[in-house]
């Protein structure tokens, strides 16, 4: 058979086959061997979804708020069971958050924990949760949380949480982080501290300080026409 005859061959193949494949595509009967044919399932018969689970989660998390006191006990012993043995971290940190909507003592015991979880995201959700409170031991528990995290995203709810104390600790401790080097924690800070003292400083950070240390801050300097427009070629 010379090579003219075999590409002949071929190519009557593969038209064949195509021909084929687009009847079967059109009934909706492709082979089992035909790769590509769609999205695989997405689920398993009688096992929830990680999707699922979150949005059973949240509706817990809704439901507590308004639920019994035995109700909430049950939604409480529910999801500390599930967090306590969950490999991921996108459903712990749903637990969290909705542990947060109602806090007893068997939810304060969780979410005292998951401020050391290995993820960010769930110790910002712990941070989050017990901003739902204004207690002493709220303020003292995101104060050393604030001050201890490693991670910035959650040192910053954290300092973002304490804006709703109404303890005096909250002061000291975003007094403190007024000295971070990072621009956002300082501003951060500063928010939270208009939030909690009712005082308004406005982004002036020498003055915040002072106010802090018990000291009367400086009356704030009007800025010059002159200063004004100087200040536009420095921008």
């Amino acid at each position: 058979m010379d090579d003219a005859h075999a590409k002949r061959i071929l190519a009557r193949s593969l038209c064949a086959l195509t021909v084929m494949l687009a009847g079967c595509a059109e009934t909706n009967f492709l082979p089992s061997w035909v790769p590509f044919q769609g999205e695989p399932p997405s689920s398993v018969p009688g096992i929830a979804t990680p999707k699922q689970r979150i949005e059973q989660i949240r509706e817990m998390g809704k439901e507590a708020n308004g639920a019994t006191a035995e109700r909430k006990r049950e939604i409480v012993t529910q999801l500390s069971t599930s967090i306590r043995s969950e490999e991921d971290s996108m459903i712990r940190e749903e637990c969290v958050r909705a542990l947060g909507n109602c806090f007893d003592a068997g939810a304060k015991g969780v979410l005292h924990a998951a401020l050391d979880d290995p993820d960010a995201g769930v110790r910002t959700a712990a941070c989050e949760a017990w901003g739902n409170r204004t207690d002493a031991e709220a303020a003292a528990i995101l104060s050393g949380a604030l001050s201890g995290d490693i991670d910035l995203d959650v040192r910053l709810a954290a300092a973002r949480a304490l804006g709703k104390s109404k303890d005096p600790a909250a002061v000291t401790a975003l007094g403190e982080a007024l000295e971070d080097r990072d621009p956002a924690m300082q501003n951060r800070a500063m928010l939270s501290l208009a939030k909690v003292t009712g005082k308004d400083f406005g982004g002036d950070a020498k003055r915040w300080r002072q106010y802090v240390r018990g000291e009367l801050p400086e009356a704030q300097r009007p800025v010059s026409v002159v200063e004004r427009l100087g200040g536009m070629f420095y921008d």
